[in-house]
Order: C-alpha cells, then sequence, then structure tokens
C-alpha cells in the first residue's frame, strides 16, 4: 500500500462523512480567523511560486511521492531559483540553484538549519531522532559526538570492516541461484557495516533478527515522514482535535513510538552493559557512553536514538544507492566497461582492488559521483527549516518556513549538466575535488551533487559512504560482467524496473540481473578471499573519538 493509499484509508476509516463537512466548516473558518490575525505585508514580497488550493495550498501535489521530483523540477523551470508554495499554514521556500544553496543553507547556516515542526514526526519519535531534532544545544551536542565518530580519519578507521563485507557481498554473488538476491545481500552490507559501526555487532545474514527489527523501524520512519502523508503535519491545529478525527494519528504514532524506541533502547542498554562489564566491542555508543552524555543533556533516549538515527541514515541509503548503481550498469554497460578497462589497467588480473587503488581509479570515483547526482536519496529533497524571518534577492522568507533543497531541479538542470537525464560518469573524470571537499568549494557550481546535503545538517556520514561506494564498485567490476536478466523459459530479456519503491526515499524497486566472473582465476580469488576473511574475522582498530 503507498503512502497515499495509507493516508487515504486512516482518514476515510476514522472520519464519517458528515464528520468532514464539519471539518471542511472548521478548516474555513479558522482559516479566516488566522489570515485576519496573522496577516503580515512582507508577505506580498514573497517568491514566486504555484497559486495552489484554498486552505490547503500545493498538498495535492505532495500527496503522491512518485510525481514530486518532475514536478518540482517544473516550479524551478516555470518560476526559478526561489520558489514558494504552501502546504496547509505552512510557508515552503524551494532551491533550486547552487547559488541559492550556497547563499542561505551555507551561508546563513544560523538561520536555515531549523526542522520543520510536524506533530506526528514528534510522536513517532519522542522527539528523540536526531534527523528531526531542531536546531539547537542539545542537536549540537549530538551532532558533535557524531561527527567524532564519523569524521574522515575516524571514517578510514572502519575500511577494514568495509573490506570484510564487501569480500562477502562478492561472493555471496557467485554463489546466488536467485538474479534478484543480489539486492537484499546489498542491505545486508549496508546494515552490517553501520551495525558494527554503531553497536560492535556485525549482520552476517540477511535472516539475522536484528535485520527484521531495523528494517521494521525504518518501514515506521518513511510512512510519518512523507511530506503530505499526514494531515496534522500540515495543519498542526487539527492536533486538538480528537485523534480518531484525523487519521487517528496520535494512537498510530504511539504505537509505532513503542516498538522503534525498544528496539533501540534494547540496543543501547545491551552495549552499556557490557562497557560496565569491561567486555564491550569498540563502536560508536561505547565512545558516546563513556562520553558521558548526561553532562550534555542527553538523556537516555536521546543517546539511543542517536545511535539509531545512524543505523537508519546507513542501512537503507547506501544500499539503495548501490542496487541504483547496479541498475545504472546494466543500463548504460558503456559504463561497465570503461569502469573495466580502468581497473585492469591499474589492479591487474590477480588480486582484489583496495583503498589504496582509489587515487589511481578516477572512472569508478566518477561512477560514485554520477550516481548520487541521477538518483538521490529522497524524491523531495531535504529539508531545513528558518528560525527566524530573511531576505533575499527582494524575497521575504518568514520564520518557520520549510526551506527544501531542491536536488531534483539542480542534478537535472540542462544548463549545469549536460544531457541531465543520461547516466555518464565521464561528466565527473576530471573533477579536481572529492565529493566532501566539493562541499566547501568557494564556487557553488563545483559541487558534484546534493545528495548528502548542505550547511549544518550535511550528513555526517558522508566519508563512510563514499568508501564504501568505492570498495564495492571497484571490486564488483573487476569480478563480473553485468547483464540484463534473460528469461530462461522464454529467452525473453527482462528489463529492470525503473521507479522507485513507495515512499519519500529513491529505493529502487527489486529487479534481476546477472553477475558472471570475468574468469575462473577470479572466482577463485574471489572464493579464496572470503574464506580467509571468514576464518580470520574482522581484523581492525578503531580511531577512537575524541569527545
Amino acid at each position: 500500500m503507498g503512502i497515499s493509499e495509507h493516508v487515504t484509508s486512516h482518514f476515510s476509516a476514522h472520519v464519517p462523512y458528515p464528520t468532514t463537512f464539519a471539518l471542511a466548516a472548521i478548516f474555513l473558518i479558522g482559516y479566516v480567523i488566522y489570515f485576519a490575525v496573522t496577516y503580515d505585508s512582507r508577505l506580498k514580497h514573497l517568491p514566486p511560486g504555484p497559486r495552489g488550493y484554498p486552505i490547503i495550498g500545493s498538498l495535492p501535489s505532495l500527496v503522491d511521492a512518485s510525481k514530486v521530483p518532475e514536478i518540482s523540477r517544473g516550479w524551478a523551470r516555470k518560476y526559478g531559483e526561489l520558489v514558494y508554495t504552501k502546504i496547509g499554514g505552512t510557508h515552503f521556500i524551494w532551491l533550486n540553484s547552487p547559488r541559492v544553496v550556497k547563499d542561505l543553507m551555507d551561508k546563513r547556516g544560523t538561520k536555515y538549519s531549523g526542522r520543520p515542526y510536524a506533530p506526528m514526526v514528534d510522536n513517532v519519535s519522542g522527539k528523540a531522532r536526531t534527523f528531526f531534532m531542531n536546531y539547537g544545544e542539545r542537536w549540537r551536542s549530538v551532532r558533535r559526538v557524531s561527527h567524532a565518530c564519523l569524521n574522515l580519519t575516524a571514517s578510514n578507521s572502519y575500511r577494514p570492516v568495509q573490506d570484510f563485507e564487501s569480500k562477502q557481498v562478492l561472493y555471496d554473488y557467485l554463489h546466488n541461484t536467485d538474479p534478484q538476491k543480489f539486492y537484499d545481500d546489498n542491505r545486508r552490507y549496508a546494515a552490517s557495516l553501520i551495525m558494527t559501526i554503531t553497536y560492535g555487532q556485525r549482520v552476517a545474514s540477511w535472516d539475522d533478527p536484528h535485520i527484521e527489527k531495523i528494517f521494521t523501524v525504518l518501514k515506521h520512519f518513511v510512512a510519518m515522514a512523507s511530506p503530505g502523508a499526514w494531515l496534522v503535519d500540515a495543519f498542526p491545529s487539527l492536533t486538538y482535535l480528537p485523534s480518531w478525527m484525523v487519521q487517528n494519528w496520535y494512537n498510530i504514532g504511539r504505537e509505532w513510538f513503542k516498538y522503534d524506541s525498544k528496539v533501540y533502547l534494547d540496543l543501547y542498554r545491551n552495549l552499556v552493559k557490557q562497557v560496565d562489564e569491561g567486555t564491550a566491542p569498540d563502536c560508536f555508543v561505547k565512545d558516546f557512553y563513556l562520553g558521558n552524555p548526561a553532562k550534555n543533556g542527553i538523556d537516555e533516549l536521546t543517546a539511543a536514538y542517536a545511535a539509531g538515527s545512524l543505523v537508519e541514515a546507513g542501512s537503507e541509503s547506501t544500499s539503495s544507492v548501490i542496487n541504483a548503481w547496479l541498475r545504472a550498469c546494466i543500463m548504460y554497460p558503456e559504463t561497465v566497461k570503461a569502469a573495466q578497462e580502468e581497473v585492469d589497467r591499474v589492479v591487474g588480473p590477480d588480486r582484489l582492488p583496495t583503498f589504496e587503488d582509489e587515487p589511481n581509479l578516477p572512472y569508478v570515483r566518477a561512477m560514485a559521483k554520477e550516481i548520487l547526482r541521477f538518483v538521490p536519496i529522497t524524491k523531495f529533497g531535504t529539508p531545513h527549516a528558518t528560525t527566524e524571518d530573511d531576505w533575499y534577492d527582494g524575497y521575504f522568507i518568514p520564520k518557520g518556513s520549510v526551506v527544501m533543497l531542491n536536488w531534483w531541479a539542480i542534478h537535472f538542470d540542462p544548463k549545469l549538466r549536460e544531457n541531465p537525464f543520461t547516466y555518464d560518469p565521464t561528466r565527473f573524470l576530471n573533477d579536481p575535488y572529492t565529493t566532501a571537499e566539493a562541499v566547501n568549494a568557494a564556487n557553488p557550481n563545483d559541487r558534484d551533487h546534493y545528495s548528502y546535503g548542505a550547511g549544518r545538517r550535511i550528513c555526517t556520514g558522508l566519508h563512510v559512504a563514499q568508501n564504501s561506494l568505492f570498495i564495492n564498485m571497484a571490486r564488483t567490476v573487476w569480478a563480473y560482467n553485468l547483464h540484463k536478466y534473460k528469461n530462461p523459459a522464454t529467452g525473453v530479456v527482462e528489463e529492470p524496473d525503473m521507479t522507485a519503491e513507495d515512499g519519500f526515499l529513491c529505493i529502487p524497486r527489486p529487479f534481476k540481473m546477472v553477475f558472471e566472473p570475468r574468469s575462473p582465476e577470479k572466482a577463485k580469488i574471489i572464493e579464496n578471499a572470503w574464506k580467509s576473511a571468514e576464518s580470520q574475522g574482522i581484523e581492525w582498530t578503531r580511531k577512537q573519538a575524541r569527545l
């Protein structure tokens, strides 16, 4: 069931027909009173944008997440770099160019680092989820710890874990009999990596019980956070009505919070117990706990969600990017050939690529940049919120506005990228910056992509993510020829589904493909590499965070 169907079913199930008219009357009366009391002459200077409908504004444009990328690109084409829409009672400002993102999110970070007020999100998260926490000292305290554990130096200390996990992925590809199983192999990789970093506990199999719990939490995350899905987020005043009248939002949210918080508190408390007993493995939670979070005003629930937020950010997003890249590889086979020529020249046939090869594999690095441009992380962009009134280019931006970094407009702007709807790594082949360096480039047009966000809320895990993309991409093209799947019964080649799963994340729908070993010798190297790694276990020394 999609988000829009989910919303409709809850709404129709709990709002009887006469009550709908009563609600409409309440909306109308409330809107008139609200407009009369809050009218501000500065609102005449809002940026241009679509008119929207009375009361609900442009809400219908956002209910179907799959249509938002094209709708938001259309707004940018029609209205320009800065676009205004209204969703219920909330102002939305869409940033559609690198210049505007640089000027507002980067240079005016103190004003543009908040998060939108969303009652359903607060309800499900207990106001403890880092991603949705408002800008302030509590958020900064959690952010400092996360940054200490995920900065460049610390992230590079996790490379042995990525080396280990990628060897299992190569081995699994080799032995899969189901042409769709690779999809979950990559989800296992991402979950195991971030679970090891966060809790010191790897996930050896997709059947691991932790997987089901984590991905159930992620389903709740997607359902609660989709813009337009919950009326109370568009009209916060509806929180004063009984929950059953408004999609039963409160009871649903409490049920999800009860489940999610138990998952994260159990993981956190188990690790804390090991720390107290002197048996805890090196990991984020160990550093976090030993840093005495209470002294920074961080309670147990917030600490548990700080750890859980890393798992949320690192699980589905990393695997989605890798699976999107594999889909691009079979749709654009010439890119695989180019990458193989580079890897063969630099690495040779007798060993797996390593992180030490990265400086000499610019095409593989360009593949990572291009897939993050070509398939951004979400269908909406990334939302910040203004904490003060502001003016920009003669336009008024009210306090409390939701400010959307519209990567769909920027990534696919033909003025910035030639043939933007084509997957073409060569556009970044001579890029002098790493993705992390490009974030701070003086020229905003030097940004390769915005899939890690911008400003003070940029993704702290980008170094870990980049390392994962490199090692998996380099090893996959070294080891395998990649093909579309041909049905053996019919001889028909099956085209991959190019759409995304329901919800606001850009998760590719599962598809089938073929991993053909490039030689018997390489297949043997893969076998031996994993068997050796499995027998020895992960050998690594974490760079301890300074908290």
